[in-house]
């Protein structure tokens, strides 16, 4: 999980209210023995090249149904720690775990439990010569043959290691060590009952392109000690979804699975929770509207297109609900999301047992009945927007970059005809392509010559019709014409850049008709596509929030098509936070952005984006609300 500390919540007694180990009376007072060879199943024989072994990523998935993340126990950071007990554990967070846990956990009906483990307070020594606490690791490998011995498959990682996302170089070899000696007890444990993970929400200095690297040698760790063992690996940039075009995974390996971590919008996830900073306002609902639902999808749609184009099935690590929300909006996401989850085959895993987020309140001793609902027996439906076929609409064109010569180049389609439904020249249009960017990053032509730098745009004494955005149209397009640009991205604190137009100056534009926004792209890299509004604009305290989505591009031209109910606030946005919705804030609309998109920023630097636009329409708006006709 993203933030993590102590919720404060009670510890859990040795005895806990009797409605909680109703199933109790047969569990093992001590640690449980691990799947062995002795018991019918051998650790490590197969070849990789069986189709058994090739499929053995899927089935677990398959086998993991509704999870459970042992959250606030062995990932809370334990500097006291005193030794191996074999009756119970109690973490630094004051979560007391035993054994009947396990036992009710796994009659309740979840069929896996990834237990999350910070390690890097329990390793004496450094480098590759570290060595972890015997004791710590007999603690956790209780916890795994407990979850086992009741029924679950095991995923096991190593979750928190703040110095090695500020250090990745020095720390590394500390972590590739702790996962040797981890697989020293893993290989007595049969394939198909424990999943090794890679390092949880890389980030920090551990950069996308370190995590790759580090990706590989966790890979070569654990198959050295076992080659059969599956292995899950996690996305960059907190395990985000966004980032999955960025993973880069060794050639030639099978049995991976992919995981990524959802709490969005995070204003209603974490709304009351001090352990963020800021601390959102509670009151935040999730009714499952067209919006809410259509914004999961195109999340989960980017992982699904993945996993069908890759053949690595996918693995939703983690998703709750703080419990600072309201219980009927907490069940509606957590249904939605779990139910999502599962009909694209996503294995998933609720964060978590017992504290902030959980499904069992330690205080009363009482199961939260609707989360339980929610994760293991929905009964909640949902409904999809109907789209309107495209041939029954009419539309505006914005651009086509087929109509304007000389420095009128860069008029976009639509203001040109503004201009002259005014009996002005097209070469005075204000809607105009333009380019901007920050710090060192950078926008340059078809040839590689500049386009327009930071240090450009900083400077306020530069006159920005000198900059020839008139460059950025190429002869290039899909259909004749298009408009072409290369982003560079040089800085660390989310650098930006982007491309974007108005349609008549400053004028504002109501596109409460607009059913779709459609338009021809190919290129490299995910693009943010979003609106800039007065609303926006105005409304919040940080002012940078807009209604957007998200593209990845590929190398060939593909028409997409946005519809109105996936423009959603910034995530992490002030205009997210007070849940503002495009369909009641679209009426003030001044310009419309293409910019690098993946987690507004944090993306792949010094590698290249490119993106080719064509045939850019407003589906739904006869130009009546740009003062045209619909000759026009």
């Amino acid at each position: 999980m993203k933030f993590f500390k102590s919720f404060g919540k009670l510890a859990l007694a040795g005895v806990v209210a009797s409605a909680f180990f109703a199933c109790s009376e047969d569990s093992s007072s001590g640690a449980a023995d691990p799947v062995n060879a002795e018991e019918g199943v051998t650790p490590a024989d197969t070849s990789s090249s069986t189709p058994v072994a090739k499929n053995r990523a899927w089935k677990i998935v398959e086998n993991m149904g509704a999870g459970i993340n042992l959250g606030n126990v062995f990932e809370a950071p334990d500097f006291s720690f005193d030794g191996f007990n074999p009756a119970s554990y109690t973490s630094a967070w004051n979560e007391t775990i035993v054994p009947e846990n396990f036992v009710a956990l796994g009659d309740s009906g979840f069929n896996h439990m990834r237990i999350p483990v910070s390690w890097e307070e329990h390793v004496t020594g450094a480098g590759a010569e570290c060595v972890v606490d015997e004791g710590w690791m007999n603690q956790v490998f209780w916890a795994v043959d407990n979850a086992i011995a009741n029924g679950m498959v095991v995923v096991l990682n190593a979750h928190h290691w703040d110095a090695l996302y500020d250090d990745p170089d020095t720390e590394s070899p500390c972590l590739l060590s702790v996962y040797r000696q981890m697989m020293q007890r893993v290989v007595n444990y049969s394939l198909d009952s424990l999943v090794v993970e890679t390092l949880n929400e890389p980030r920090g200095k551990l950069t996308s392109a370190k995590w790759n690297v580090l990706v590989d040698s966790i890979i070569s760790v654990v198959r050295a000690a076992d080659p059969e063992r599956v292995v899950m690996v996690g996305t960059y940039n907190y395990n985000s979804y966004s980032s999955i075009s960025q993973l880069k995974l060794p050639a030639g390996v099978d049995n991976l699975i992919v995981t990524f971590h959802y709490y969005d919008p995070f204003a209603f996830t974490h709304q009351g929770a001090t352990f963020v900073d800021p601390v959102y306002d509670t009151g935040t609902l999730w009714t499952a509207s067209i919006a809410e639902t259509r914004a999961v999808k195109k999340a989960f749609g980017v992982m699904k297109a993945w996993s069908d184009e890759h053949n690595i099935p996918i693995y939703l690590g983690e998703y709750g609900a703080y419990e600072m929300a309201d219980d009927v909006s907490r069940e509606t996401w957590t249904t939605f999301i779990s139910t999502l989850a599962s009909s694209l085959g996503f294995g998933r895993a609720y964060w978590e047992f017992c504290s902030g987020f959980g499904v069992y309140d330690d205080q009363t001793g009482e199961w939260k009945d609707y989360l339980m609902r929610a994760l293991l027996h929905p009964t909640m439906t949902f409904e999809d927007a109907i789209y309107p076929n495209l041939d029954t609409l009419v539309f505006t064109q914005l651009d086509n970059f087929d109509g304007n010569e000389g420095e009128s180049i860069n008029v976009t389609t639509l203001s040109a005809n503004i201009q002259k439904a005014k009996g002005e020249p097209v070469e005075e249009a204000p809607g105009r392509w333009y380019a901007y960017a920050i710090n060192t990053t950078t926008i340059t032509f078809e040839n590689g010559d500049t386009l327009v730098t930071g240090d450009m745009v900083n400077d306020t004494n530069l006159s920005y019709t000198a900059t020839n955005f008139e460059r950025l149209v190429t002869e290039n397009g899909h259909e004749g014409r298009g408009l072409y640009a290369h982003f560079n991205l040089n800085g660390e604190n989310y650098p930006w850049v982007g491309i974007g137009t108005n349609f008549d100056g400053d004028k504002r534009i109501n596109f409460a008709n607009l059913k779709a926004l459609t338009f021809w792209a190919k290129g490299q890299g995910t693009f943010k596509v979003s609106w800039k509004t007065d609303f926006a604009d105005t409304c919040c305290v940080e002012n940078w929030g807009t209604f957007s989505t998200e593209i990845t591009l590929t190398s060939e031209w593909k028409q997409y098509v946005i519809w109105w109910d996936e423009w959603a606030p910034s995530p992490w946005s002030e205009l997210e936070s007070i849940g503002a919705e495009w369909k009641d804030h679209n009426d003030d609309v001044v310009n419309l952005q293409f910019s690098n998109g993946a987690d507004y920023g944090e993306t792949v630097l010094n590698e290249p984006m490119d993106i080719w636009l064509d045939d850019i329409r407003f589906y739904g708006m006869d130009g009546s609300e740009f003062g045209l006709t619909k000759a026009e």
